[in-house]
């Protein structure tokens, strides 16, 4: 019998990255963002809480997944899952987060409901796939993520955190420590996927503007 080769699954590159940011509306743009650069499953996307994102340290905690019915558990291998993002990424969630409830859930519905992982990606990111001509579904962004993950060199134990591929021995040995290494990631994962879709902010633009009349 011949070795059977699994299919590669569809995953989103950078430029793929943009064109389904730029053609989502609110908040679904942003939960793409979300996707790509942290590499989170879809039912940990809707499980985020408004609390569970910290702007000033800019982290976001995955401390939960949704199911098919709204129903919340715990994340996959049962241990939270802490991210360092970019700068890009803080700015997107901002008007997400500030003055809000801290256990409000952070993307709600037009119904105001918590998203439901399969109807999320169903209505909001399957029409908007299939209008780009691409082939793939939400997991694409993790995909591509990881695919980001090996083209930056990230270090072996980065990618396996921020993935959330751990064995479970590793696991429960270990205590989550933001390091210098997933910062320096993070900023190159921004970069990568969010810097060509977001508008300069303020700084950025001063920054540019002090460097042109230097």
């Amino acid at each position: 019998m011949p070795e059977w080769e699994p299919k590669e699954q569809p995953s989103f590159k950078p430029e793929d990255v943009a064109r389904i940011i730029a053609a989502s509306k609110p908040p679904y743009n942003v939960v793409w963002s979300l996707a790509a650069e942290c590499g989170m499953r879809r039912g940990e996307l809707a499980g985020l809480n408004v609390g569970d994102v910290s702007l000033g340290s800019r982290i976001v905690t995955v401390k939960r997944s949704v199911t098919k019915r709204r129903q919340l558990k715990a994340p996959k291998n049962g241990k939270a899952r802490v991210f360092a993002i970019s700068s890009h990424l803080a700015e997107q969630l901002r008007p997400f987060v500030e003055g809000r409830n801290f256990e409000e859930p952070l993307f709600v519905s037009a119904r105001g409901k918590r998203l439901e992982p399969d109807n999320f990606v169903k209505r909001h990111l399957t029409p908007v796939i299939k209008k780009l001509g691409l082939d793939g579904a939400c997991h694409g962004f993790r995909h591509g993520n990881a695919s980001a993950l090996d083209h930056l060199r990230a270090p072996m134990r980065v990618r396996q955190d921020r993935l959330g591929h751990i064995d479970p021995k590793t696991t429960m040995q270990y205590t989550h420590v933001v390091s210098t290494d997933e910062r320096n990631v993070a900023e190159q994962l921004g970069a990568l996927f969010l810097a060509q879709v977001l508008p300069k902010t303020a700084t950025a633009r001063d920054r540019d503007s002090q460097a042109a009349a230097n």
